[in-house]
């Protein structure tokens, strides 16, 4: 297991009942998901940002959960604020315009997580469109889709 994965690890094990309890709720949903091949239940403390029914994530290549949602759209519950909403999740990783519309949507409402990413702000701290047409090759956008 690699360093950053031994962190992420970690965190999510402390992250998981202090956004349950309510403590940590600012931007910070859990994503509930099966595994594709394990079929094991899996629980991930993600940022999150909403318009209307949808749900953008971000991640970096190295957490690997997100791999989960390549090849097709999954099912999956976000649970925000401590309601949970189903829905259908795909990860976008090719560049695209729609990669870069959602990574741009996520930073521009959670400016804090761009550094995470290798994303430099503008003095208006809207992220920097050439970081943005680069990060696709090691950043991945998940969109999820809620059902009503």
């Amino acid at each position: 297991m690699s360093l950053s994965n031994l962190f992420f690890n970690t965190l999510n094990v402390v992250m998981r009942p202090l956004l349950r309890t309510g403590v940590m709720k600012a931007n910070l949903c859990i994503l509930r998901y099966e595994g594709r091949k394990s079929g094991k239940q899996y629980k991930t403390p993600l940022s999150y940002v909403r318009e209307g029914e949808v749900v953008r994530l971000l991640s970096s290549y190295n957490t690997r959960w997100w791999t989960n949602f390549v090849a097709e759209s999954r099912p999956v519950e976000v649970e925000i604020a401590g309601e949970r909403q189903a829905g259908s999740a795909r990860a976008i990783t090719a560049d695209s315009e729609a990669f870069r519309d959602g990574v741009r949507r996520f930073l521009t409402a959670l400016p804090r997580d761009a550094s995470v990413y290798g994303i430099k702000l503008e003095s208006d701290r809207t992220p920097r469109e050439s970081d943005i047409e680069t990060c696709a090759s090691h950043v991945v956008l998940i969109e999820v889709a809620l059902e009503g």
